[in-house]
């Protein structure tokens, strides 16, 4: 399966914006219809990853949701990762834009190839969108990430 063929299928099905960010890592903007009527956009990053899976390669995705502080209430934030079903929320070392360390939450999950589909990757990045952008919404005040 090659992803950018795959990311571009669904991309274009799904009228997502698509873009290459560096040589083989991508960009998905999803956007998301509110309750109210507005959109909001999501960041999905995925690329591939060599022998990640006892061996073998995988298709990783992840989303920021901002930079994890002591004042994050953890609980309830573990708790809103029982919404997710392909994905999963985590802490990971990071850098801010001015390049200084940090650890920050995002969304993540690793899709081993030999194991997916197109529908599965495309049910991938929708978990992924979605959870981030509640988490993004909740815990850090909304598309400041």
């Amino acid at each position: 399966m090659d992803l950018k063929i795959t990311l571009t299928n669904i991309a274009e099905r799904w009228k997502y914006k698509l873009d290459e960010t560096t040589p083989g890592i991508f960009r998905l903007d999803v956007p998301m219809k509110q309750k109210d009527g507005t959109m909001r956009y999501q960041f999905v990053y995925a690329w591939l990853i060599k022998e990640r899976y006892m061996g073998k390669d995988v298709f990783y995705f992840n989303s920021r949701c901002g930079e994890y502080n002591l004042n994050l209430n953890l609980y309830q934030l573990f708790k809103e990762s029982s919404y997710c079903t392909y994905c999963s929320v985590i802490i990971t070392t990071d850098k801010r834009t001015d390049g200084t360390p940090c650890e920050t939450v995002v969304v993540h999950a690793v899709q081993p190839i030999e194991l997916t589909s197109e529908t599965i990757l495309n049910e991938v990045i929708w978990d992924i969108a979605t959870n981030a952008d509640i988490i993004e919404q909740t815990y850090f005040g909304g598309d400041t990430n």
